[in-house]
């Protein structure tokens, strides 16, 4: 994995990042967080549709994780 602070500034996480939350619309959220503790970076989806909310957070743990 890269840096954690230089993952999170990723061009291509953030526009992901704002293509999920746009499909989440006002009925979820996303957020991405670098450890205090660990070299990982959290990632959190919360929505409505638990199938919706599984996809998007594999999909930005795998952008996360290249």
């Amino acid at each position: 994995m890269k840096d954690k602070t230089q993952a999170l500034a990723d061009e291509t996480l953030k526009t992901a990042v704002k293509k999920a939350e746009q499909q989440l619309g006002r009925k979820g959220r996303v957020l991405l967080r670098a450890s205090g503790t660990e070299p990982l970076i959290r990632v959190m989806v919360e929505g409505e549709d638990e199938h919706q909310v599984s996809s998007l957070a594999k999909e930005l743990a795998t952008l996360v994780t290249c």
